[in-house]
């Protein structure tokens, strides 16, 4: 890793070496959540696969396979590495980057960004690297990665250099159920739709004092587009704390899934074996969405 003065702040991944501003690392503060020249290297490294071993075609969707692929990596990387609890920081970081910088009314298809437009960027990078990550749930780990690797193999060597098309193809063989995998490539790949979950009605009971056994029951709305599944968390306490905090342990969970599509509602039950604090939707950052800040009810 060469660094440089913070006179820019960008980085660069060669076959040998990353050139990395200061600016973007080695003066920032991290946490225990967030390690900004972590997940930058990681991105950078990820290239010596994905722009280096894979040479992506010059044409709409070609630079997704090099710049979403090295987020979708970084996102690997982060939670064997740093744990759960980075990963999520990271996903909510990218996801709220392309919130915030999607030109809603001009924005593409992913097969067709190009660069061109305005929003373009946070397509390429952000937007591709989290509907990796969700193609990774959809397909299972060991079936996607090992998607992955087939893909490199077979392109590493063919002057015929890939676009992202081809990676939806090449994928789709390592699909138990084709028709469910053309569903979800067809609406993430194909067609730009953003799930956005609303929660209402939010109630608590405690239905077995003895028991201390609580239901929380409420009606969960896809205000946004798109079909996919989801999970609703109802929580006791802190689920990420600094290590020999006194609130370590205190933890509980109960978890339901459902499937929502555009404009869709469902009158939901969660049942307890603790009282609850709050309602999360996608505790594990798994679903793209739009107003995921807003998808947390308290009691």
């Amino acid at each position: 890793i060469s660094e440089f003065p913070a006179e820019e702040t960008y980085s660069q991944g060669f076959a040998t070496n990353i050139t990395f501003s200061e600016g973007i690392g080695f003066l920032t503060r991290n946490d225990r959540r967030t390690d900004l020249a972590f997940m930058v290297t990681a991105h950078e490294a990820a290239h010596q696969w994905w722009g280096g071993l894979l040479m992506p075609g010059a044409g709409p969707g070609g630079n997704l396979l090099s710049e979403g692929t090295a987020h979708f990596s970084t996102i690997l990387l982060i939670e064997a590495v740093r744990g759960l609890e980075q990963r999520i920081e990271f996903c909510r970081l990218i996801e709220d980057r392309y919130c915030s910088r999607r030109s809603v009314d001009s924005e593409r298809e992913l097969v067709k960004v190009d660069g061109t437009r305005a929003g373009d960027t946070t397509l390429t990078y952000d937007k591709a690297g989290w509907v990796y990550w969700m193609l990774l749930h959809h397909l299972g780990r060991d079936a996607a990665l090992e998607g992955v690797r087939s893909f490199i193999d077979h392109y590493v060597h063919d002057r015929d250099h890939p676009v992202l098309e081809d990676f939806v193809a090449h994928m789709r063989d390592f699909a138990d159920d084709q028709a469910a995998y053309d569903a979800f490539v067809d609406q993430w790949f194909f067609n730009v739709v953003l799930p956005e979950y609303t929660l209402r009605q939010v109630a608590r009971n405690q239905i077995d004092p003895g028991a201390g056994a609580w239901e929380v029951r409420l009606e969960l709305r896809n205000a946004g587009s798109g079909r996919m599944p989801v999970e609703i968390s109802a929580e006791r306490g802190s689920r990420f704390v600094k290590p020999g905090s006194v609130t370590s342990g205190d933890f509980a969970e109960s978890r339901t899934l459902v499937i929502l599509g555009a404009g869709e509602s469902k009158e939901l039950r969660i049942l307890c074996d603790f009282e609850p604090d709050r309602v999360v939707v996608d505790p594990d950052a798994e679903v793209l969405q739009k107003g995921r800040k807003l998808a947390v009810h308290r009691f």
